[in-house]
């Protein structure tokens, strides 16, 4: 054995070398004891120096396992290490980054998306989670009323790689209708495709939800005192944008933005603080915050003001996430091509969604002001007189 092997197997049991170096020796020590089998098999004279030989074996198996051990324990250690810190700055990076955090920021993207792409996204709310490697989870329940019912049609999950979005996905519940309800833009002609006699067969003590087209653009103020007196509810406003003329189908509009009727689209910095209070805790200045906050006085009968300006609030606010809001209505919104026309052109309505009692909504066939009616979903009697 050569004084340059003896001092490389002191430094390998030592835990020495390192990269190329140790694995080129541990090659070397695999053609050492393959060698040293081979002359005991081949050469009974070794018979006398085996006893030194196995020590020597032992010694060289003992490092080596030794060495794997120890690189083994070292990368447990950087893994539990590596995860730890990965938490850490995956809690930091969504919790912090100003007021609102990412948290908040990326779930109102959601939810304002939802609220004035989906007439039903107003309802409910997108909770998150932090996940160990710089991932985040949102998830949401996709619900519709129905009469007075909310029932749930499905659940939508969006993951997040700290800033990055994936696509979205969407589960669909067996109560979500195969056909979607869509809008006819006035003054294009019937296509005759309204669900007045689907109303005329259904039952006494059956409630619906329903997609009407005006025959007539509407103002926001029209809309609702349109519908002002009836036993219905007025849920959602469909808004000409002036992307709907640009993208008709024979008068087929089949991705509306609009806003609910009630109450206005209200953002994180809208709420007026009640309440504040903190708490310290530990011996590094942390501290527990919190709040109550209510959201501002609002007149139902102020229709061209409040509900107006906070669905501008919300197009401004998701023109600056465009990119996360377009994946999640696959598509295109175009943002600040719509938000220049309803500056330029004011607001107009072509449509809306409604629900109530099945007989009182066919009642609206005699209606003047509404071109068509498509069904969207159906109940049982679940109405509330008001």
């Amino acid at each position: 054995m050569s004084s340059e092997f003896k001092k490389k197997l002191e430094a390998y049991e030592k835990d020495e070398l390192s990269g190329a170096e140790l694995e080129a020796f541990e090659k070397e020590l695999d053609k050492f004891e393959a060698y040293q089998e081979s002359l005991e098999e081949n050469n009974p004279k070794q018979e006398k120096h085996s006893n030194n030989d196995k020590k020597q074996k032992k010694v060289l198996r003992r490092g080596k396992w030794k060495a794997r051990f120890q690189t083994a324990l070292m990368a447990f250690v950087l893994f539990i290490a590596f995860t730890i810190l990965a938490t850490i700055f995956t809690a930091v990076y969504f919790s912090w980054g100003g007021k609102p955090d990412r948290l908040e920021v990326y779930r109102s993207i959601i939810d304002h998306t939802l609220t004035v792409t989906d007439p039903y996204g107003y309802m409910g709310g997108t909770s998150t989670n932090t996940k160990a490697y710089f991932g985040l989870e949102a998830t949401r329940d996709l619900n519709k009323m129905v009469g007075h019912e909310s029932i749930q049609v499905g659940e939508l999950k969006v993951d997040f790689l700290l800033s990055l979005m994936a696509i979205p996905e969407e589960k669909q519940y067996g109560r979500k209708s195969q056909d979607q309800p869509v809008f006819t833009y006035p003054e294009t002609g019937s296509r005759g495709m309204s669900d007045w006699n689907q109303l005329e067969d259904l039952p006494e003590g059956t409630v619906v939800s329903a997609y009407v087209s005006f025959t007539n653009s509407l103002e926001t103020k029209q809309v609702f005192e349109s519908f002002q007196g009836k036993n219905m509810d007025l849920l959602w406003l469909a808004v000409d944008t002036g992307s709907e003329n640009k993208a008709l189908d024979e008068g087929i509009i089949f991705d509306p933005i609009g806003f609910p009727s009630f109450p206005p689209i209200w953002h994180d910095n809208d709420f007026i603080v009640t309440e504040h209070t903190e708490e310290k805790f530990g011996w590094f200045g942390g501290k527990v915050v919190s709040e109550s906050a209510v959201s501002p006085d609002y007149e139902e009968d102020d229709y061209g003001g409040v509900i107006q300006e906070q669905f501008m609030k919300t197009l401004h606010f998701l023109e600056q996430h465009e990119s996360k809001a377009d994946k999640l209505v696959w598509g295109e919104l175009n943002l600040s091509e719509q938000i220049n026309y309803l500056n330029e052109n004011g607001f107009q309505h072509y449509g809306a969604v409604i629900t109530g009692p099945t007989k009182e909504i066919l009642q609206l066939q005699n209606e003047d002001w509404i071109a068509a009616l498509e069904v969207d979903e159906v109940a049982f009697w679940n109405w509330n007189e008001q």
